[in-house]
């Protein structure tokens, strides 16, 4: 028997809280208090704790993986002795798991040196101090001044370049996730100087596959009339070295992202910015019907049986540690299955992926898309979906913004307000490519359960209410009638 809305709906009750024994690593003054207790030292006044932070915690198969930093300063150093960071990683052990094995072997190391461990018993949590990132095997080389203005030259001359020498390379870190991605942008000097060459230049490295795919999708894109960049700015694929994982790429103008300014036209509520956003989406939507009707064809391809899978694999993936999550979201699922049989896809296009405003640039009334590295042959509905969640999320997370906090009192109208402008962004769009509204609304409705799923695979505390309440809006008001 199908499950109604209403079935689904009250079965993600579980979704509103995480456990403690996950959520108090992430909690304000927890992982300080820890440390100062259980660090030698800390406890004793060797060392002088300024600053920590858990940045990261996340699932990864049955495992609970963490990244924290601190910043210290010895007792006795001078007042020009800069302080200095220690990143520590790890696991966190839930409940049922037995601890590590006591004393650690790499307890009566220096903290912070290479091989020190310590177990925070109160939080379960065994760390070690990070010695490399073994997921990015080229990112030594990436920043270094001189190694990188080698890989950079030979990427150059073996594409469409091969004039280039560069004489010195900048490297500046513009955005960098441990184990698994960095964007690196360079300021570069050729010899003889020229203005033929591209300056500055965009590097990426990947863990996996993904700088390959996005290589193929921006070169597919570049053979195309986007090239020209009469409706969509991209940037110039320049090459990818498959062994070293290395992307190399041209800049794409900007002022400033999509998500930058709806991130100020919400939290501010001002008439003229959400005018400005009104006007930002329109040129967006036609900037991503040029996309889907450029031509442009990808080897990967993807279908919501995919996007399918990938959700109830994260959900099982909670599952092993917090009982009762995968009850909690199969409801839902099976009435997506449902309506998806029901409706049945589109025809492909060539399709972002991961779109979502982030990925969108504005420069002076032009829009730019960057991070192809998802890119695939899918349903349009994949790509308007998954912005237009993204774009709820940023609209709902701006409540928070208050010295208050989150307003919970405000959420209904936020809703309602965004309903406005996902549809706005979908008209416009409709009224340059083919799509079927129900398809958008379905691929909408699992990326924003895959999202409220991430606030616990990621242990993201404070997106938890919003992402559930945003989630139980979708539902309520998106016609998901199989």
């Amino acid at each position: 028997m199908s499950t109604t809305i209403d079935e689904a709906i009250d079965a993600l009750g579980p979704f509103a809280e995480l456990p403690d024994w996950l959520a108090g690593l992430m909690r304000p003054g927890r992982l300080e208090a820890s440390l100062r207790e259980h660090v030698s030292e800390l406890r004793d006044g060797r060392l002088t704790l300024l600053d920590c932070r858990a940045d990261r915690l996340r699932a990864k198969e049955e495992r609970w993986l963490a990244r924290c930093r601190a910043i210290i300063t010895p007792r006795d150093s001078g007042p020009h002795t800069e302080p200095s960071e220690v990143v520590l990683v790890g696991e966190l052990h839930p409940p049922g798991r037995p601890d590590p094995i006591l004393p650690l072997s790499g307890s009566a190391v220096p903290f912070g040196e290479p091989g020190y461990e310590v177990f925070l018993p109160d939080l379960r949590l065994h760390l070690r101090s990070e010695e490399e990132d073994p997921g990015l095997p080229s990112l030594g080389a990436l920043s270094q001044p001189e190694t990188s203005a080698r890989i950079i030259e030979r990427m150059l001359r073996a594409g469409r370049y091969p004039e280039a020498t560069v004489a010195s390379s900048t490297p500046t870190i513009i955005r960098y996730k441990p184990g698994s991605r960095c964007t690196i942008l360079y300021d570069l000097a050729y010899d003889p100087p020229s203005t033929g060459l591209p300056n500055p230049v965009v590097a990426k490295t990947h863990q996996g596959g993904k700088g390959a795919v996005a290589h193929e999708a921006m070169t597919a894109l570049w053979n195309t009339d986007l090239a020209r960049g009469n409706s969509l700015l991209l940037a110039e694929p320049l090459g990818y070295l498959p062994e070293e994982q290395v992307l190399l790429q041209g800049p794409v103008p900007e002022d400033q992202t999509l998500k930058e300014l709806a991130r100020r036209a919400f939290e501010s509520m001002d008439g003229g910015l959400l005018d400005e956003l009104r006007t930002e989406l329109r040129r967006t939507a036609v900037a991503l019907a040029a996309l889907h009707r450029s031509g442009a064809s990808y080897t990967r391809s993807v279908d919501w049986t995919d996007e399918l899978a990938e959700t109830r694999e994260v959900l099982d993936r909670l599952s092993v540690t917090i009982p009762g999550l995968r009850e909690a979201g199969e409801p839902m699922l099976s009435r997506l299955e449902s309506f998806h049989l029901t409706t049945g896809p589109d025809p492909a296009v060539s399709a972002h992926h991961d779109f979502r405003p982030a990925q969108v640039l504005l420069a002076g009334g032009r829009i730019g898309f960057i991070d192809f590295d998802g890119a695939a042959m899918a349903e349009p509905g994949l790509d308007l979906g998954r912005f237009r969640g993204k774009l709820r999320d940023i609209g709902v997370t701006a409540l928070s913004a208050r010295e208050e906090g989150y307003r919970a009192d405000l959420l209904e109208d936020r809703l309602v307000l965004l309903d406005g402008f996902c549809d706005l962004f979908l008209d416009e769009y409709r009224s340059h490519a083919p799509v079927t509204s129900q398809r958008v609304l379905l691929w909408e409705t699992i990326d924003v359960l895959t999202a409220l799923l991430h606030t616990w695979s990621k242990v993201r505390l404070l997106r938890v209410e919003p992402r559930l309440a945003i989630l139980r809006h979708q539902l309520r008001t998106a016609d998901l009638s199989a």
